[in-house]
């Protein structure tokens, strides 16, 4: 494949992401907020690989777990998200975060 023909492709995927989350935004702001933020986490988190964190497994184990929980607490309790069976049944829920973080822990 030639390298304009790469460029395009790529800007035309990340001008198709940024459509997507902004279309996201209008639909769901405050479930799009907060995957942002953990995105981010993410990304800060990969591009510092000489940080602590980045030295046991167990330590990365850890950041995995605590952004699994955070996920899925925004996934079933935020008001505007597609599976937010949490705002109406709370046992339910809390049992769903738990059970994504013990599973992303296990």
């Amino acid at each position: 494949m030639d390298r304009d023909v790469a460029m395009l492709l790529l800007l035309g995927v990340l001008l198709g992401a940024i459509l997507l989350l902004l279309a996201l935004f209008t639909v769901a702001p405050i479930f799009c907020s907060c995957l942002v933020s953990l995105l981010y986490t993410v990304y800060v988190f990969i591009a510092n690989e000489r940080s602590g964190v980045h030295h046991a497994q167990e330590y990365e184990n850890r950041f995995w777990t605590i952004f699994t929980i955070l996920l899925s607490t925004a996934l079933f309790f935020a008001k505007d998200s597609p599976l937010a069976f949490g705002r109406w049944n709370t046992s339910v829920g809390f049992l769903g975060v738990l059970f994504c973080g013990y599973c992303m822990h296990a």
